[in-house]
């Protein structure tokens, strides 16, 4: 978010291209820290998706770096981001091979919380919470039991289920959605090259759910 704040909110821009990166952050990972042995197969719908979604992102036009003096501290806020939502993934999957779904989406709202606290108290931004409106508070609890809570816990399900390397390709799916929802939200259509890498990023996704990871 500070990466955005850095560009001015460009669209196009070199934080929304970095963040593409962020399977091949988690495959790398995975195949240190989890020994996730991944077949060729998986390299190749992998990077389809990758392409896939550049393109159903930019299209034919090419990722605005002239954003500003800051758009370097841009692209590390961003290879930052990337990074650690791929360690995310993959520490997440090491932690349950020891528990379950349910405790694991608790502990990461456990730990995030105490983070957050001595993070506010430390900086001096507890006195903040006074400021918080009854209306905020609505929209906190409506995200927690949506986007937030909901999906988290969906997240931990399925990523019991499969590799963190897929569940990395399938995270792709992510601006896929915010495609969707621009449609039905503002009217916004895709170009015809959009349409084709959305077309590519899915059918990727679907392959390389398909696929078999094996573990040393």
């Amino acid at each position: 978010t500070k990466a955005l704040f850095y560009v001015n909110f460009v669209n196009l821009s070199v934080v929304i291209l970095l963040q593409k990166l962020q399977p091949v952050f988690a495959i790398s990972l995975a195949t240190i820290f989890l020994k996730e042995k991944l077949p060729k197969e998986f390299f190749l719908w992998a990077g389809l998706a990758i392409v896939g979604a550049y393109f159903m992102t930019f299209g034919t036009t090419p990722p605005n770096f002239s954003t500003g003096d800051k758009t370097t501290i841009a692209a590390l806020f961003a290879l930052l981001a990337a990074f650690s939502f791929s360690s995310s993934t993959v520490l997440s999957k090491r932690a349950l091979r020891n528990v379950d779904y349910e405790m694991g989406t608790y502990l990461r709202f456990l730990f995030a919380t105490i983070i957050m606290l001595i993070i506010a108290v430390s900086t001096g931004d507890i006195l903040s919470l006074t400021e918080i409106t009854t209306k905020q508070i609505i929209i906190f609890l409506i995200i927690a039991f949506t986007t937030g809570g909901a999906a988290i816990f969906l997240y931990y399900y399925g990523l019991k289920k499969i590799s963190a390397s897929v569940a990395s390709i399938c995270e792709l799916a992510f601006p896929l959605t915010a495609v969707v929802l621009e449609y039905f939200v503002h009217g916004n259509i895709l170009s015809p090259v959009q349409w084709i890498g959305a077309a590519i990023l899915l059918i990727s996704i679907l392959k390389v759910s398909g696929i078999k990871t094996l573990t040393w």
